[in-house]
């Protein structure tokens, strides 16, 4: 008998706790400090009308076992729109079963919809895992940026 595939869906409130959980498993495999994700930061990024992020789960019976997290960029410079992939974790028990190809897939066809044809994100230095899963779909890395942050947090001077 086969494993059924998963449902991909959007998240909603209820699925907060499965995604609080997902995001410190992602944390913990990038050996970051576990998110201090709140109910109303959840709400405001991704659920309410207008949220800035998009944010499916993959389901098996009542369980959330994965999850992808998005946003739409538009490039000034090249009139271009691109999709911004920020998280993209399946739980621990769940891997290796296509649930993560599944999700890109969605990303992918959330952003054609929108008439968007690139995908972009982040991967970790040390995440080979993610790497190899990354190449295997065609992806490389993006050799015409250098990604830069600005932590904004304890400092009101001006830039």
């Amino acid at each position: 008998m086969g494993e059924r595939k998963p449902v991909l869906r959007r998240a909603s409130e209820k699925d907060f706790e499965a995604v609080l959980d997902l995001a410190c498993q992602l944390a913990d495999h990038i050996q970051a400090p576990r998110p201090p994700l709140t109910m109303q930061m959840y709400e405001k990024f991704y659920l309410r009308p207008g949220a800035p992020m998009q944010l499916v789960v993959a389901v098996e019976g009542e369980r959330v076992v994965g999850m992808i997290s998005w946003t739409l960029t538009h490039e000034l410079y090249s009139a271009e729109a691109r999709v911004y992939i920020s998280d993209l974790v399946v739980g621990a028990g769940a891997r290796g079963r296509g649930i993560g190809g599944a999700l890109m897939n969605e990303a992918a066809a959330w952003a054609r919809a929108h008439g968007v044809h690139k995908l972009g994100w982040d991967v970790w230095r040390f995440n080979e895992t993610a790497k190899r899963f990354y190449e295997r779909f065609g992806a490389h890395p993006d050799e015409e940026a250098i990604p830069y942050a600005l932590s904004l947090k304890g400092s009101e001077r001006s830039i």
